[in-house]
């Protein structure tokens, strides 16, 4: 099994050497599994208030007055939002900044921050418990400025050109790092009153929010993770008209910008075309479900560790039993994507889907192509041996046995048939080489086809003489039957081929045949040129048959057999090299 394992490893190790690739794909493969089973939806305190083509066309284009923004802001607190969120960097101080400060003090509110040179942003203050590891939060050099420095910010920037997590938590490279939320758990603290976010140490490191914490991922980066439904949206002209009516109470409100002309738009697990807006209050209302997916510990490495212990079981399993091996490999390939979502769904666990599936899968058809191109060797040696000499689908037979069973040494019980050529020298001393040789060659040839229509395999040719053997190399229940139908056959066919003119030119002889039944010692021999063949008293007592059918006068003798289509006994004799009187048969 080692080309499966080491294709196994080979995909292993690429996950950890080419994670940016890798990391791509792993995250693509999750996107169509989050899509094909969505979170569970559930009562989102959330509104989008999107100011799309329509606003723009009404109030004027982007950016807007600060007084505009300040009224949508005032309007909703008004309508009863727990907290409004602008997620719109505001970069430099405008006429309407004292406006706009007040309507988001009305209700708590977040302003959006992005990355920029400034050392100190103005946030919810966070404050930690023991000694957290945060060396995995992104970092930033700093942050724009803050025009609203009394409105707590949050981090509005988006990684990656597909937008898949949202920040939670970043750090800042001044003295001492400071903390910057993210926005959507900036907005989720200010509607829950939070004055300071407390980070308490652990594994992973709490957040703590109130009473209830949330799991801080050790990247800082929240995987979006949206329901079937998303979370409501609404028109910034339609809440100037004052139409939101319960739409905004008791939720948290993100205002931001959806017109194309004005915002950009990123592919997202939302679709290929999605504002920052939506992106934001799906992430909000993820927080507020307590929906954090969190890595498998260990990241990568358990990751590569599973894929290796997957592609060494398929390779395992392939070459024990190919067939059902690689039916294994694929459906490990196939299960492991559906454990990795039900992972994501019972536990909230994130489980590359890709990487140990691919690893199975490359383990297997490894393991199944070097399996094949060795049966394939094998087979041409088989067939290059004695393929000649088995009948059709034997050497398959033999291929499909486990290599130390194939052709080991053991005693088998057979039934054997030889024949013997009455004559042959004179003829051979008579006649012309070469008529003697082709005739004898198309002789031989039918003795063959008559012992392998039988399922017979021809153990030797030695001159004029066949032996073959019936139940081995492959067992056979009821190889006697077989032997005696070969028999048959071998003797109708001789009697015929003693007619034809070439053969009675030669002055072709009877052909003498023996059957007989019993144990052999079957194996390969022959010191350095191997061959398969058999010997024992079964062997030996063949031979003699066919000689004594010359004394008795009789072409094909049987002895060792039970079976009611022989005619009675011709008598019991004493046979050379065999101890004791056997029993003789005629053959029919």
């Amino acid at each position: 099994m080692r080309s499966g394992a080491l294709a196994a490893a080979l995909v292993a190790g690429a996950g950890l050497l080419f994670a940016a690739p890798v990391g791509e794909l792993r995250e693509t493969a999750a996107d169509a599994l989050i899509r094909a089973w969505p979170r569970p939806d559930a009562a989102a305190p959330v509104l989008a208030v999107a100011i799309g083509e329509e606003e723009l066309a009404e109030l004027g284009p982007w950016p807007w007055p600060r007084a505009t923004l300040a009224r949508l802001a005032a309007r909703l607190a008004g309508d009863g939002a727990a907290a409004v969120v602008l997620d719109v960097s505001l970069v430099e101080p405008a006429e309407g900044d004292a406006a706009l400060r007040q309507a988001l003090s009305i209700v708590p509110g977040v302003v959006a921050v992005l990355e920029g040179a400034l050392p100190q942003p103005r946030s919810l203050p966070v404050a930690t418990l023991g000694a957290p590891d945060l060396t995995g939060l992104p970092l930033l050099r700093g942050v724009e400025p803050q025009p609203l420095p009394d409105i707590p910010a949050g981090l509005g920037a988006l990684p990656g050109r597909t937008i898949r997590s949202v920040p939670m938590l970043a750090r800042v490279a001044a003295p001492g790092e400071p903390l910057l939320p993210g926005l959507a758990l900036a907005a989720l603290a200010a509607a829950l009153r939070m004055e300071t976010l407390l980070l308490r140490e652990g594994s992973p490191v709490l957040i703590q929010l109130g009473r209830a914490g949330l799991p801080l991922p050790w990247d800082g980066l929240l995987r979006l993770d949206p329901p079937l439904r998303p979370v409501p949206r609404l028109s910034a002209a339609a809440v100037l008209r004052g139409e939101a009516g319960e739409a905004a109470r008791g939720r948290i409100v993100l205002i931001g910008v959806t017109a194309p002309e004005a915002a950009p738009l990123r592919p997202s697990p939302l679709g290929p075309f999605t504002p920052a807006l939506h992106i934001q209050a799906e992430a909000v209302a993820q927080l507020a479900a307590g929906w954090v997916p969190l890595r498998l510990a260990g990241g990568p490495w358990t990751e590569a560790a599973t894929g290796l212990l997957l592609g060494l079981l398929a390779a395992f399993a392939v070459s024990r039993a190919p067939g059902p091996g690689f039916l294994l490999a694929l459906l490990l390939a196939l299960a492991w994507p559906m454990a990795a979502l039900t992972a994501l769904r019972l536990g909230a666990t994130l489980v590359d889907p890709v990487l140990p599936a691919a690893a199975a899968l490359a383990g297997g058809l490894a393991e199944a192509a070097a399996t094949a191109r060795r049966l394939a060797r094998e087979r041409a040696r088989l067939l290059a041996r004695f393929a000649h000499r088995l009948p059709t689908g034997v050497a398959d037979q033999l291929l499909a046995m486990p290599e130390a069973e194939r052709l080991r040494p053991e005693l088998r019980r057979v039934a054997v048939v030889m024949t013997d050529l009455a004559g042959f020298s004179a003829m051979v001393r008579a006649g012309r080489p070469d008529a003697v040789v082709a005739t004898l060659n198309a002789y031989l040839a039918g003795i063959e086809a008559a012992v392998l229509a039988q399922g017979g395999t021809l153990e030797r040719l030695i001159g004029d003489s066949v032996l073959a053997v019936f139940g081995a190399p492959v067992p056979q229940a009821d190889n006697a039957a077989r032997a005696l139908a070969a028999a048959r056959a071998i003797d109708a066919f001789a009697e015929d081929f003693r007619q034809r003119p070439a053969a009675r030119a030669l002055g072709w002889g009877e052909t003498r045949i023996g059957v007989t039944a019993g144990e052999v010692l079957a194996g390969e021999v022959g010191g350095s040129r191997l061959t398969w063949s058999v010997c024992g008293d079964a062997a030996n007592l063949a031979a003699r048959l066919q000689e004594l059918g010359k004394s008795l006068g009789r072409r094909a003798l049987v002895a060792g057999i039970e079976d009611a289509s022989l005619p009675g006994p011709v008598g019991r004799f004493g046979l050379r090299g065999l101890e004791g009187e056997v029993e003789v048969r005629p053959l029919g």
